[in-house]
């Protein structure tokens, strides 16, 4: 069995890491989006669901929903009144990408260094995740705005102007101060009335901040503009040339979804492989699949012929999920604001 003590070594890398966090070699973004996707997806399949519908890495998943139908409506009565047409529903289907990264150390590296087998180790996790949940956290970002909704049922006045080239809404820098009620409004007016996620570059939420902390003991009383909002900021989100960004999204109907394989959940060891399941030591969330290994070979950085290699792979399904709106393919409920410059 490949397992042993290089379990151990493992395990002593992970609580390693819980003490090198404020090292400025290894500082990395907060993962607001992951750790905000990942909350919304929880709820969109019930209990174990999507362990059940995939369950390999080859199964294509199919989700429906019921889809809204069109008016049939009447200015009479009628003894032979008919449905014109019956419902229908939509079909979702769950694209998953397999993001990974692969780490390691070998039994002799430590011989000759001040630093041993578990801190090397530990060193090689921390940088390979880092990196890997850069991807992630900005292929987020990418896909808020990518689905952005085309349509728009304000129109242009006091709250600011609809951009139906670049598909946004623009509020003038002279309404900073009520920016954040505004698109509470726009929100509503194309009939979202209930949580919204605001997902924000940080110059945006440091209005949001200074708006949220005018609160009732100051002469000017912004604060209840934040009241049933859920505000994150990432400088993954690009200002793209204006003063602010903000993506407005009705909380739940935007998530992401994430999988491991059985053997991993089962977390079997064979003769020379280990599966198995780790939580991702960055904090986010996200749990992987841990696949370990070991491998006769020469280091020549320790200068030693008769090593054995440690090999380590974390990967994670992942898939972004939106709810689906029958009216329109460009239709979504991620609205995007930008703040003009001043």
């Amino acid at each position: 069995m490949a397992a042993g003590f290089t379990v151990s070594a493992l395990l002593n890398a992970m609580a390693i890491l819980t003490e090198k966090y404020q090292k400025p070699e290894f500082r990395h973004e907060l993962y607001s989006l992951i750790r905000l996707m990942l909350n919304r997806g929880e709820g969109m399949f019930v209990g174990t669901e999507l362990a059940r519908l995939k369950q390999s890495d080859q199964q294509t998943v199919d989700t429906f929903v019921l889809a809204k139908r069109a008016a049939d409506l009447k200015t009479a009565r009628a003894h032979d009144h008919t449905v014109a047409a019956y419902g229908d529903s939509q079909k979702v289907t769950l694209s998953f990408a397999t993001k990974g990264y692969v780490y390691g150390t070998s039994l002799k590296l430590a011989e000759n260094n001040v630093f041993n087998m578990a801190q090397m180790l530990a060193s090689d996790l921390e940088s390979q995740t880092i990196a890997n949940d850069n991807v992630i956290e900005a292929l987020i970002a990418t896909y808020l705005n990518t689905y952005k909704t085309q349509t728009n049922a304000a129109t242009d006045g006091e709250f600011g102007d609809w951009d139906g080239v670049n598909f946004h809404w623009a509020i003038p820098y002279a309404k900073k101060d009520w920016m954040f009620q505004y698109i509470q409004e726009v929100m509503a007016i194309n009939n979202y009335n209930g949580q919204l996620d605001f997902v924000m570059d940080n110059v945006a939420y440091a209005f949001s901040e200074q708006i949220r902390k005018q609160g009732g003991g100051n002469q000017t009383n912004l604060g209840w503009q934040m009241d049933g909002l859920t505000l994150v900021k990432s400088p993954r989100i690009a200002t793209a040339g204006y003063m602010g960004t903000i993506y407005a999204v009705p909380a739940g109907t935007v998530g992401m979804v994430t999988r491991v394989p059985k053997l991993n959940l089962a977390g079997v060891s064979t003769k020379m492989y280990d599966y198995g399941t780790m939580q991702d030591p960055l904090g986010t969330g996200l749990l992987y699949a841990n696949h370990y290994y070991e491998v006769g070979k020469s280091t020549a950085s320790a200068g030693a012929t008769q090593d054995v290699g440690l090999e380590y792979e974390n990967t994670i399904d992942e898939a972004i999920v939106k709810a689906p709106l029958s009216d329109s393919a460009n239709n979504s409920t991620i609205y995007k604001f930008v703040l003009l410059n001043a």
